[in-house]
């Protein structure tokens, strides 16, 4: 016998391209650090955007762009970025608005 799963979702699979979003939950607010990116050491090689848990990663054409709705500031794109283009800073750096 066979048990054929049946995608909830649309974008729901083992893989993603990262264009469609496969969580839509805001969860911006969870962080207490946000990545930041240095668009002169980006060489767009997308590994930010294959490791991202929740795929926040959106792809401008030459660098990819973290959407802060998404991030949970967990640091993993900074970590495997090659070129050290992404850095993490606290969000007390940043004002309001």
């Amino acid at each position: 016998m066979v048990i054929k799963h049946k995608n909830i979702f649309p974008t729901e699979s083992p893989w993603s391209n990262t264009d469609k979003l496969l969580l839509c939950l805001d969860t911006g607010s969870w962080r207490t650090e946000r990545p930041v990116l240095d668009r002169e050491k980006c060489n767009y090689c997308g590994l930010c955007a294959l490791y991202c848990p929740p795929q926040c990663m959106r792809d401008k054409g030459d660098y990819y762009e973290v959407d802060l709705a998404y991030c949970k500031g967990c640091g993993i794109c900074a970590t495997e970025c090659p070129r050290k283009a992404i850095s993490m800073v606290p969000e007390g750096e940043f004002a309001d608005g």
